[in-house]
């Protein structure tokens, strides 16, 4: 029960850490609710640490009201003793069904049949997830997921929020210098892939807030150095991991642009079906450590893609963090894009 409403559990969807996703459907005097299926994340907080993340979760969604980011239903908690001395709050959030899965099922899915997202859906799909990713860097102060990944984006078809997300990029006016750089001569060429056959449009949102931290931090000696990093181990996934948070200097400033480096990764995911740094691991044997402090990468040949997209991914791969793009400057290459794709790139 949640609030006034009660859920019958139908199936496990998910499971990660002390965490657990099920199907639910609403039920009334005992009976299905027709079409009413959610889905509820269980989350068992032993430690302190567990429940502020889970608290937090709660707080950044309740914060955050975007139609690329995850809607947070209802929730509620209950506490229950372990033992005599200890006691474990089970969180309980509900949330919107997304059938299609993660960025990870779309990908695997497609690779049964040896298929590519076609450049539309690629695109359409990276510009609502910079749009989530704006939304919270635009809060005050500007937050940072800090955990940007595949499996973080869920999915549905769902074509009139996809169709509402190009009329925005068709009204938008590019004006970073990278959109301008991806252009070349100042004309918008139309882009050219080998993709063939109708694409599909999605809806994606961003979840999983868990990890989500103030993003701009002055980090002033060793000790807090070491809090950062240790904090990016523990609650980031490493093909996907900013350099700057590996290896965190005495003396730096970190911001917001963490996030911007992962939006690169995905980018590379949703084209290729895995982290641009994993692929350079698997091909070199080497290390993933050394491959991102590098900014080691590679592409596919032939591509299948249009060479615009690996400007974008490359603009986001910036190891330097001072000069890599905010995601407004992203945001704004993306758009323009989304405009110059190819009529046979589009949904009719």
């Amino acid at each position: 029960m949640i609030g006034a409403k009660r859920y019958r559990v139908k199936k496990q969807l998910a499971e990660g850490g002390y965490s657990f996703v099920f199907l639910v459907e609403e039920v009334q005097a005992g009976l299905s609710v027709e079409g009413a299926e959610f889905a509820l994340k269980r989350v068992l907080a032993a430690t302190g640490e567990a429940a502020d993340m889970a608290d937090r979760e709660i707080r950044v969604m309740q914060q955050l009201q975007h139609p690329n980011i995850m809607t947070l239903l209802a929730h509620s908690r209950a506490m229950a003793p372990i033992d005599a001395d200890q006691d474990v709050t089970t969180y309980y959030m509900l949330f919107p069904l997304y059938k299609d899965g993660s960025l990870v099922d779309l990908l695997d899915g497609l690779s049964i049949s040896k298929a590519h997202l076609p450049v539309q859906d690629v695109l359409s799909i990276f510009f609502q997830v910079c749009c989530a990713v704006q939304a919270m860097h635009q809060q005050q102060p500007p937050l940072a997921h800090r955990d940007l990944k595949p499996h973080n984006v869920l999915v549905r078809r769902d074509q009139p929020d996809v169709e509402a997300a190009r009329r925005d990029a068709s009204s938008a006016s590019p004006s970073s210098q990278q959109a301008e750089e991806l252009k070349g001569n100042g004309e918008a060429e139309p882009l050219q892939s080998s993709h063939s056959g109708q694409t599909r449009r999605y809806h994606a949102v961003l979840m999983d807030f868990g990890s989500t931290r103030p993003a701009r931090v002055e980090v002033r000696e060793r000790r807090q150095a070491l809090e950062v990093q240790e904090e990016a181990q523990a609650h980031s996934s490493a093909p996907y991991r900013a350099p700057e948070l590996f290896d965190v200097p005495s003396r730096c400033s970190i911001d917001e642009r963490t996030d911007v480096w992962s939006l690169g990764c995905l980018l590379y995911f949703l084209m290729y079906g895995c982290s641009p740094f994993e692929k350079a691991i698997s091909e070199a044997g080497g290390s993933l450590l050394l491959a991102v402090l590098n900014g080691q990468l590679s592409y596919p040949s032939p591509d299948v893609y249009p060479s615009e997209l690996q400007g974008v991914i490359q603009a986001c791969l910036t190891v330097d963090p001072a000069k890599r793009p905010y995601v407004e400057d992203v945001r704004a290459m993306v758009q323009d894009l989304l405009v110059r794709c190819p009529d046979e790139h589009r949904l009719p």
